[in-house]
């Protein structure tokens, strides 16, 4: 059973991006998910006199039944896969219900404004994710980092 921490209290929403192979068309299908954990986790680290820094945010998405693997998400008809969210690098989480769409063919709905409009109040473009499920799992999740 699982039984999540009181701060796993944000509201997200995910972009899956599809390509159709076949046509070359950009689509982005968005889902909302509640009860998240949401951290921003920048890291300093001194080295001499050059100091790195790196904006890393974290994510853990409670297990959902509508979470699908990217390689079974994408065999999903177009036509279900809004139905359906994955979490894939490249993918964009941003903090928050937003009532947005994405669009990479109309200015001012591709992904790059989404991610410009919605940097000071948290969003992210997935860099690693970590399937956190299965027996023996207590607050079974999926992880996600980006920047």
């Amino acid at each position: 059973m699982n039984n999540y921490p009181v701060w796993w209290d944000t509201t997200i929403s995910v972009f899956n991006k599809h390509e159709d192979s076949q046509t070359q068309v950009v689509t982005w299908y968005k889902t909302v998910i509640e009860k998240c954990f949401w951290k921003n986790a920048n890291i300093k680290v001194n080295i001499n006199t050059v100091v790195i820094e790196t904006d890393n945010l974290i994510c853990r998405i409670p297990k959902d039944d509508r979470f699908l693997e990217f390689s079974a998400w994408i065999k999903q008809p177009n036509d279900t896969k809004e139905y359906y969210f994955t979490l894939h690098p490249g993918d964009i989480i941003v903090k928050g219900e937003v009532d947005d769409t994405i669009n990479e063919y109309r200015n001012g709905q591709r992904s790059s404004d989404l991610l410009k409009k919605y940097k000071a109040l948290g969003c992210m473009t997935i860099e690693e994710v970590a399937i956190n499920v299965g027996p023996g799992r207590c607050n079974e999740h999926y992880f996600i980092k980006g920047i």
